[in-house]
């Protein structure tokens, strides 16, 4: 079963011994219960961060001598991305970028267009995360009408619950939604410094909530050795190029 933010509503009320709107109102209610639910979300993301993981990519189209395009908000961390530089070419297939960061590029970014293959392709991300921007190197150099032909997939946070049917987004919801609950009761029971003790054991016992469910999601992702990744084959110098 998934839980709801009326499940969340309902629980914090509990928490707080009242089952309606007596001493705290409900939109007092609802601004606690999406700031924790933001808490226990990015709490996942530190151990789990593959949940939240977009399935379809984000598609933008290729402009002509364009190098930096705006992404998705919701985006906090792209995970992979790929371009067809050749949009035009019937059959062609898009290839994957390294992410770099534009100290690491050795010449000027906006004159790194190769004359051979592009194997070496790359991206970086900056600005805030409302406006941020996603540029390549080489700067493209096709432009395409489909839309298509960039594709972004990341870590998408999830948005604050609004109707009362909306999922709460977590893992194993059922286990772990109590925690929005508790979190929310602990911050309303803090308006104008009313319990402050209540609130702060509701705080103590969310932090070792939030330790159990960290540990119990490790344990949950496949079992695996813990390596350092080997990158000496990527190359990060964009201006020699070789050809296929």
């Amino acid at each position: 079963m998934s839980k709801t933010l009326l499940d969340v509503q309902t629980e914090t009320r509990v928490y707080l011994d009242e089952v309606s709107a007596r001493q705290f109102l409900d939109s007092d209610v609802l601004m606690a219960a999406n700031r924790a639910y933001q808490d226990v979300c990015g709490a996942v993301m530190e151990v789990y961060e593959q949940y939240y993981e977009t399935t379809t990519p984000f598609s933008y189209a290729l402009v002509a001598n364009q190098q930096e395009y705006t992404i998705d908000p919701s985006i906090v961390k792209p995970t992979r991305v790929e371009v067809n530089w050749q949009p035009n070419v019937p059959n062609s297939v898009s290839s994957r970028l390294i992410p770099i960061k534009m100290n690491e590029v050795r010449g000027n970014m906006a004159n790194t267009n190769p004359q051979g293959s592009f194997f070496s392709a790359g991206y970086y991300i900056h600005g805030d995360q409302g406006t941020q921007k996603i540029g390549f190197i080489p700067v493209p150099t096709i432009g395409d009408t489909t839309g298509q032909s960039i594709k972004v997939w990341g870590i998408a946070m999830p948005s604050d619950l609004i109707n009362t049917t909306d999922n709460v987004n977590i893992p194993y919801a059922d286990r772990f939604t109590y925690l929005v609950s508790l979190r929310a009761a602990a911050q309303v029971l803090r308006k104008g410094q009313r319990e402050e003790n209540n609130a702060q054991n509701y705080i103590t016992e969310y932090e070792k909530g939030i330790v159990q469910m960290k540990s119990f999601l490790k344990d949950r992702q496949a079992d695996d050795l813990t390596i350092i990744t080997d990158v000496l084959g990527d190359d990060l110098d964009f201006t020699t190029m070789e050809a296929f």
